[in-house]
């Protein structure tokens, strides 16, 4: 008995620490930016997937987003935002800064609204963060 439990400590501890290499999402954090857009007035954005897909809260979709005709978003190809938002508007009516914006803010303040979390960014400085000396 003594070596089954013995067993089922090593197996438990192999697949705890083996467990993050299967997870869904990888703790990636990515600035928010294109060349496209070259005059920043505030700092760049530091977009954390484990803060914003692993929460269970928002699905990828949600940010990675293609719509038909009638509107009806149909899922995403995992591209990034610039794959189809340009700086000034062309085939796609919205231009990138604000694509950005828009999404994020929304995002933000629907989260806000069915959250107890209080944590989520509202104001402008708190994802634009200074760097601090």
């Amino acid at each position: 008995m003594k070596i089954f439990y013995y067993n089922l400590i090593i197996i438990s501890a192999l697949f705890m620490i083996t467990f993050p290499a299967f997870s869904q999402y990888e703790d990636i954090e990515l600035y928010i930016y294109s060349d496209d857009l070259t005059k920043h007035n505030r700092p760049l954005v530091v977009f954390s997937h484990i803060n914003h897909g692993d929460c269970n809260c928002i699905d990828c979709t949600e940010c990675h987003h293609n719509y038909d005709e009638s509107g009806e978003n149909i899922g995403g190809n995992g591209g990034f935002c610039l794959d189809c938002h340009t700086k000034n508007a062309g085939d796609n009516p919205i231009p990138l800064m604000e694509a950005f914006h828009t999404q994020c803010k929304q995002c933000h303040a629907k989260e806000i609204g069915k959250s107890k979390n209080k944590n989520i960014p509202q104001m402008c400085g708190q994802c634009h963060v200074k760097k601090r000396e």
